[in-house]
């Protein structure tokens, strides 16, 4: 039993196990035969097989992690395939040596009921897709799934379009085929993985599939699908072979079909299962141009964007590897909150660029280490984008958009970020971080504040309330004025002043919005803008006592300003940094081979020299020379020189 790596795709319900065979040898690569891969995959599939079947005890300590991947696996796996995480597996061979031209087929046959798929990365292999800058691209010919062909019917979209697009009708059979034999390679241009059968569209695509086949067309919102090119029949009516097929929507609509073969639910088989398609052809080459791979790009995300309906796609998912959130993610690691209620550590406010990264973190840890996490990075102070986005967007007193849907109030916060970044991109610094953690704070003590209050009734609007009250309290503040937001950071929670102003303001806001209502419901009036518009104007005294506790608002410009001038200078130190430890050596190679070339002129070869011989001085680079010599490096790489690693 032996593997080296493991991981789940969540688009197709796999486990993925990886096992590596490394030869370290510099010339005349080694061979990949067909009794090495049987080797290592039998190992993995002994392991998998020993999990669910087995006592992985007997071959290891208590104390092994062997014995916890292994009670992981069985609970995934489950006992049937009724109730299972995984539906597929895929066992992953990477090596530095050169396939045998010997190994004909790699195919396998079904382990545990499920699909096999086994994916050789051999050196060659590797070399050719980073040679050519892309994925490897899928062909399907549909007479290998025994089907004759795609039925279709060409749009007219006029002369001067750009693509080519058509309404098909897709055997079910052959939807289910190809996605057990390529799963989540179909899916790569989809926004979000399948979501499994407990989604309630889900649930009513297995009923169709299981009770009323012959209705699935009817009742299905179909597929949409983008491909480089395709190849028809010889009377034109049917789409005999894909290039590159990628299902942009209805990707649950796929799995569903492909986990009822798998689970044996289509008890009247997929025959009768027909599935529209609406298909769009790029007609473009294998190797794409920039421009090509730029619109492919475009039309995948946009169409992904207006097409999904089954089930709603959040602007989060859209917005989610915008840098900003990359920024945030390491800020987060970075800056560490003050110990408080008498704890000796310090911890972290674990900001989630992408769901479920908390738990992700903690899969492959020890119980000793998953506690020392769970000291560290409280669960409590998890902070999702979305949560991030309605606490600033009420610090920004925009409490109408904070209640209307999560989706509706992030595109707005996503907008103000876009600015922000493309305007200002130094601001978002460790102090930004602070005082969004500070607005999390400050949301959620009010939202306790406010349903353990006397007057607050049970299923009340505190939804409403909380995001009107911060708003509110914001417009209040004397010109010149601001909250502790210091104090807040240092003592992790607001002060003892605001509380008591926050909940007398509450009620306040609570009332108002009772009364405006006029018994109608009080969440669907707070969304509009006008509300927030009549309520910032209605007249409220703040306390003295409160009032006591605010500070000058140029303390806060100040940290800003100190925090950008930070950033920034820190950005210039990390790139100077960088040029310097790759060490003297490093640029006279990179001085030394381009010197053979010819695509940069004698100063700019000069100028690499110079940084060599600056670097041996050990002299830090300054931030203009790293500037200078970035854009020289650009200039190389455009030309196609490969900078040594």
């Amino acid at each position: 039993m032996a593997f080296d790596a493991y991981a789940y795709d969540e688009a197709d319900n796999s486990l993925i196990l990886i096992s590596s065979y490394f030869s370290n040898t510099r010339d005349n690569a080694p061979t990949l035969t067909n009794t090495q891969i049987e080797d290592m995959y039998k190992h993995m599939v002994n392991f998998v097989d020993e999990a669910v079947n087995g006592h992985i005890s007997d071959y290891c300590d208590d104390s092994d992690d062997a014995i916890t991947i292994a009670k992981e696996f069985a609970k995934k796996i489950g006992t049937g395939m009724l109730n299972t995480e995984i539906n597929r597996f895929k066992f992953y061979i990477i090596s530095d040596a050169v396939r045998s031209t010997q190994v004909k087929s790699i195919e396998r046959e079904n382990f545990l009921d499920r699909p096999v798929e086994i994916c050789l990365w051999t050196i060659d292999r590797i070399f050719q897709t980073f040679a050519s800058n892309s994925s490897e691209i899928i062909r399907i010919d549909t007479h290998d799934f025994n089907c004759s062909g795609i039925p279709c019917l060409k749009a007219d979209i006029g002369q001067n379009a750009d693509y080519d697009a058509y309404l098909g009708i897709v055997p079910g059979q052959f939807l289910a085929d190809i996605y057990l034999k390529y799963g989540s390679k179909l899916l790569q241009g989809n926004v979000r993985a399948f979501l499994s059968v407990r989604g309630k569209v889900n649930k009513g695509i297995r009923d169709t599939i299981m009770n009323r086949p012959r209705n699935f067309f009817t009742y299905n919102n179909g597929i949409a699908v983008v491909a480089r090119s395709v190849t028809f029949s010889k009377d034109g009516s049917k789409i005999i072979s894909f290039s590159d097929p990628q299902i942009i929507n209805g990707g649950q609509t796929t799995a569903s079909l492909a986990n009822a073969v798998i689970k044996k639910e289509d008890k009247k088989g997929l025959g009768a299962i027909f599935v529209p398609m609406k298909l769009t052809v790029l007609n473009v080459e294998d190797e794409m141009t920039e421009e090509q791979t730029e619109r492919y790009n475009e039309i995948t995300k946009t169409i992904s964007q207006c097409a999904n309906s089954q089930n709603a796609v959040s602007e989060a998912d859209f917005f989610s590897n915008h840098p900003f959130h990359v920024l945030m993610e390491n800020l987060s690691h970075k800056v560490m909150a003050p110990p408080v209620d008498g704890k000796p550590y310090q911890t972290i406010w674990f900001y989630e660029r992408s769901r479920g990264k908390w738990e992700q973190e903690q899969m492959k840890m020890s119980p000793a280490e998953r506690k020392r996490f769970g000291e560290m990075n409280p669960k409590t102070q998890v902070i999702k984008k979305e949560k991030l986005a309605k606490c600033l967007n009420a610090v920004r007193m925009n409490p109408h958009q904070v209640c209307q849907s999560s989706a509706i109030n992030f595109s707005k916060f996503a907008t103000y970020i876009e600015d922000l970044y493309t305007t200002s991109r130094d601001s978002i610094n460790e102090e930004f971080f602070k005082k969004g953690v500070c607005s999390v704070i400050l949301f959620d003590q009010l939202d306790k504040i406010i349903g353990k209050a006397d007057w607050y009734p049970k299923g009340g609007n505190k939804a409403q309330i909380v995001p009107y009250t911060i708003a509110k309290l914001f417009t209040l503040l004397p010109k010149g004025m601001d909250i502790d937001w210091r104090s807040i950071w240092q003592k992790q929670r607001i002060t003892p002043e605001m509380a008591e102003e926050l909940e007398r303001l509450a009620y306040f806001t609570h009332k108002h919005l009772e009364k405006e209502a006029k018994g109608g419901l009080v969440r669907s009036m707070c969304r509009v803008e006008a509300t927030w518009s009549n309520f910032r104007k209605v007249p409220y005294e703040l306390s003295d006592n409160f009032l006591k506790s605010l500070v000058s608002s140029e303390i806060r410009k100040s940290d800003e300003a100190s925090a950008k001038r930070a950033h920034k200078f820190n950005s210039k130190i990390d790139a100077s940094i960088e040029i310097f430890s790759l060490g003297t050596d490093y640029w006279m190679n990179v001085y030394n081979e381009l010197l053979k070339e010819s695509v940069l002129s004698f100063g700019e070869l000069e100028f690499i020299k110079g940084i060599a011989n600056y670097i041996k001085r050990t002299s830090l680079p300054s931030a203009a020379q790293c500037k200078r010599l970035i854009r020289i490096i650009n200039k190389a790489e455009d030309k196609g020189y490969i900078m040594p690693q």
